[in-house]
């Protein structure tokens, strides 16, 4: 007798992946949006810091505090966020490759050229005011302005920006080009900001009881972190141990992974502004617990390209991330513990 064969099945494809987390992405086709935020030690009220996908901390002057840049997969994933400072070229290049729409409280001579050079528009709350940013005292030098995804949607389009990606980082060509031709729409989609994957083998630690973290940006200014066993996160301090505390919902901000990464810095014209090379360098990534020896490398149009201690590719565990540069140059210093105190840097 005759039979019908069955119809040939389409493969599977994985759904995209968020380039900041390596988890299923929920807003594909839309541009990540990074917040510059206040870090001093008088800061003790800081909005967005437990649902950043990826926070990035420097010191970008010889003098003063650090502040950190909070990342979002898109306009609508921004929760209430601030205390907003002002912009940092050196954030919006180690997310070059992100399209990201940067978001700050005005800028300094450096900020303002990479942002002019690369045609970047941010949202500037000294430019848009109170018509995206908020604060609980009186507007003028009020020091907690803050804002969220709802307000910057409202201004995006007096500012003519678009919360979408463009065609130029498409990189998956040929995949779009297989959507294009089987009739379906093409997802935009950006490189990965940090080489991730959900399940996957990962080399053996250089060390496997790594739970006390210290990264020192000067003698007064410095961040910790302590790893917590239950919920397999290394959780946020201030200087002074105490919890670094997200004002959205009180809980204290935590990372899958942690990446200090070490990049010699210089001196700008100005005499104040540090700069740093990000072609290449060492660093430590922390996960669960376990720590590893890295060296990595980001090139002007690229993402980072992480390596382990026999140069071997590395593929970090999807999740949260916490990424600093430090520079040995100006005295800054990591030192990491075990759980019986002994240095393991």
């Amino acid at each position: 007798g005759c039979a019908f064969l069955p119809a040939a099945s389409k493969p599977e494809t994985a759904p995209p992946a968020d380039p900041l987390t390596g988890l299923e992405a929920r807003f594909p086709g839309q541009r990540p949006v990074a917040v510059t935020i206040e870090n001093s030690a008088a800061s003790t009220t800081q909005w967005g810091l437990s649902t950043a996908s990826v926070v990035l901390e420097a010191r970008t002057a010889n003098y003063g505090d650090t502040s950190l840049c909070l990342v979002y997969p898109s306009v609508d994933a921004m929760p209430q966020v601030g205390p907003v400072a002002a912009g940092e070229d050196l954030y919006w290049r180690l997310l070059v490759g992100q399209q990201v729409l940067p978001v700050q409280r005005g800028g300094g001579q450096f900020d303002q050229n990479y942002l002019d050079y690369y045609s970047l528009r941010a949202v500037d709350a000294l430019e848009v005011g109170t018509n995206a940013f908020s604060c609980d005292t009186a507007w003028q030098n009020a020091p907690l302005w803050h804002t969220n995804g709802s307000a910057l949607s409202g201004v995006l389009g007096g500012l003519n920006i678009s919360p979408a990606l463009t065609e130029s980082r498409v990189t998956d060509t040929a995949s779009s080009s297989s959507d294009s031709e089987s009739g379906t729409d093409a997802v935009l989609s950006v490189p990965s900001l940090l080489p991730m994957q959900e399940n996957g083998r990962l080399p053996d630690a250089d060390a496997a009881d790594a739970v006390s973290v210290r990264v020192e940006f000067d003698a007064q200014n410095a961040t910790d972190f302590v790893y917590d066993a239950d919920s397999r996160t290394y959780k946020m301090l201030h200087a002074d141990g105490t919890p670094q505390l997200d004002a959205n919902n009180d809980q204290q901000a935590d990372f899958d992974n942690l990446l200090i990464l070490f990049s010699a810095s210089s001196l700008r014209d100005d005499g104040v502004t540090l700069d740093y090379d990000l072609t290449m360098g060492g660093g430590v990534w922390l996960n669960e617990g376990h720590l590893w020896n890295i060296t990595w490398t980001q090139g002007s149009e690229t993402t980072f390209c992480l390596y382990d201690s026999n140069g071997r590719p590395l593929t970090l565990t999807a999740g949260r991330s916490y990424l600093a540069l430090v520079s040995s140059l100006t005295g800054q210093e990591l030192t990491v513990q075990s759980s019986t105190g002994e240095n393991l840097l």
